[in-house]
């Protein structure tokens, strides 16, 4: 891609996600999020394929009919309050209106349908940057209005989303597909207590982001695109293969990793506020979602390939640079669960 176009799509993408974190109008917001999915377009259709393509049609079409429902929801609210302040959307079906676009954006169930297939249709790192950066703008909206949001429908979702998440990823060899259900699954624990405690949401996103990110940066490093491509991962390198297992264990929500911390703190809030069948059912769904991240960390470190590579110390040989940002964001994720009572 020519530099300058590199760069005016990436300063696009990063203003417009900072400048829906501080406006406080709904006509700035929509044309943040518009010129947000505008950038984003020429970065999933960059390969040269059919796939990519379609991709990058499928984001386009799903991301302005929510933006077109948020305007929608946003003037029908200023013509009844006759003003376009986030903060003074008082309205219900208005409200419930943003609520179920933002969801739509954030690809949470029941509008989780199109992740899966334009994550497989475009690059590793622009998939990484869709299920990550790309939630930013949603979750900062949900948060500004959060008071107002029915919970019910926030509960209903989340629920929805952890359980879609668990069983589309029970049957997926490709590794994009399977982070981009994890990535639904993920956005149901963050939507969970985004009524209750969005600090709480923040934390979990926070702690998403930090070990979704090494995972793919493996993945780019390793040109990893399905599961049997991880089992001879450890004759390129058996610290990519500590690296990966320790992340993904951590993705999991296991007790001595970073990635238990969230859970255990949403599920706390919940039967604090005596939702304990909620939180039964998302703790006993979320089981589906961790028994696909033993399976990845069983391929990867536990299991010697089906054939013999023909350079049994392969790794003594290997010149490539592995990215400092992916070994301290693994050490993050395993060293930080003590931090939990000073969040």
């Amino acid at each position: 891609m020519n530099p300058m176009s590199w760069l005016i799509i990436t300063t696009s993408i990063i203003l417009s996600t900072m400048m829906i974190t501080s406006t406080t109008h709904w006509l700035m917001t929509w044309v943040c999020l518009e010129i947000n999915t505008l950038s984003m377009i020429p970065l999933i259709s960059k390969p040269n394929h059919p796939r990519a393509t379609e991709a990058a049609t499928k984001y386009y079409l799903i991301q302005t009919l929510a933006s077109t429902a948020i305007l929608f929801a946003a003037t029908m609210n200023a013509i009844n309050t006759s003003n376009w302040d986030i903060h003074l959307t008082t309205g219900p079906t208005a409200t419930t209106m943003i609520t179920l676009a933002l969801m739509m954006k954030m690809a949470a169930a029941p509008f989780h349908f199109w992740l899966p297939d334009v994550s497989q249709g475009t690059t590793t790192l622009t998939t990484l940057t869709i299920l990550t950066w790309q939630k930013i703008a949603p979750l900062t909206i949900l948060l500004t209005t959060h008071d107002k949001t029915n919970i019910t429908l926030m509960l209903l979702s989340a629920m929805l989303s952890i359980t879609a998440g668990g069983l589309g990823s029970l049957n997926q060899t490709q590794l994009r597909k399977l982070m981009a259900f994890s990535s639904i699954a993920h956005t149901g624990w963050i939507m969970a207590t985004m009524t209750m405690a969005p600090n709480i949401s923040m934390i979990t996103f926070m702690t998403y982001i930090l070990t979704t990110t090494p995972v793919f940066l493996l993945m780019n490093t390793t040109t990893s695109t399905t599961i049997k491509d991880m089992g001879v991962m450890w004759t390129k390198s058996p610290y990519i293969m500590m690296t990966l297992s320790t992340t993904i264990l951590s993705m999991g929500g296991l007790p001595p990793l970073l990635g238990f911390m969230p859970k255990w703190l949403i599920v706390n809030n919940m039967v604090s506020n005596s939702m304990i069948t909620e939180a039964t059912l998302m703790a006993m769904t979320s089981l589906l979602s961790l028994y696909v991240y033993m399976r990845l960390m069983y391929v990867s470190s536990m299991i010697l390939p089906p054939h013999t590579t023909l350079m049994s110390l392969k790794w003594r040989t290997s010149n490539k640079k592995h990215p400092m940002m992916t070994s301290i964001m693994t050490l993050m994720t395993a060293f930080l669960l003590p931090m939990t009572p000073n969040m």
